[in-house]
């Protein structure tokens, strides 16, 4: 098992990608603590992984909440006593035009996608060199962090803001043993990308642009980023691994 006796804190892992993340993790002999907003889902999801046996701990938190967050991170490490893997997989999204975007959304946007990557790695990642914990974080970003859209303005400058900040926390990490990188997926069929279709029926066809023709699942998203925790990808730091079935490749197409 590739995360065997690993101890590892997932965001948003009640639902979707993080809900993936969290599974290949346990079934690679990992300890989890998912933190997420959506109480009924997070108590779904944890009652399921307890039932097979899985060794689980479960936090309901709005990220936002920074008292909040401090209380969760003091009971994970004080309950396992360190952490060896971070995955910063939450996230929101909204589709309207620059023009119509509120202040409300775009603080609610930034602050979600990238105020709460860099307070809860700094809270975790200070612990770990606290106690010379070597360990991998990973953030989740997007293509659309590396290409702008329209509709999206808030979500792009967020997901591009979460790869830079990737990079600088690799950079000052890595001398503790560290290591910070980053996953962008494109579409991936979620409950997020979903709603944001059933929200918006003039979204146009969102493989017309992908060499591959088709939808990237849950499952391919979550390998990414068990690679990345897992020693396997021991001498990568501050890289962006791209899971979009060629569609950036593809950007001079019309």
């Amino acid at each position: 098992m590739r995360l065997a006796g690993k101890r590892a804190i997932v965001t948003g892992g009640a639902q979707g990608i993080g809900q993936g993340i969290a599974d290949r993790f346990l079934q690679e002999g990992a300890r989890i603590a998912v933190i997420d907003q959506n109480e009924s889902a997070l108590r779904i999801s944890s009652e399921q992984w307890r039932t097979k046996g899985y060794d689980v701990l479960d936090y309901h938190c709005d990220l936002r909440d920074k008292a909040r967050l401090t209380e969760t991170v003091d009971s994970i490490f004080s309950q396992w006593g360190a952490v060896d893997i971070l995955v910063n997989n939450a996230g929101i999204a909204v589709r309207e035009s620059f023009l119509d975007i509120s202040d409300d959304n775009w603080d609610r946007i930034l602050d979600v996608n990238l105020g709460a990557i860099f307070r809860l790695t700094k809270q975790v990642a200070a612990k770990m060199v606290a106690g010379g914990i070597k360990g991998s974080i990973v953030n989740m970003s997007s293509k659309n962090g590396l290409s702008g859209s329209s509709k999206l303005a808030h979500y792009n400058a967020s997901k591009g803001g979460g790869i830079l900040l990737t990079q600088s926390m690799a950079v000052e990490l890595a001398p503790y043993g560290i290591r910070v990188n980053a996953v962008a997926p494109g579409f991936i069929d979620t409950p997020l990308d979903r709603d944001l279709r059933r929200k918006d029926p003039a979204i146009p066809t969102i493989t017309s642009k992908t060499p591959m023709g088709r939808l990237g699942t849950i499952e391919e998203a979550a390998n990414v980023f068990l690679f990345l925790a897992s020693d396997e990808s021991s001498y990568m730091t501050g890289t962006t691994l791209i899971v979009d079935g060629g569609h950036l490749a593809n950007a001079s197409e019309i």
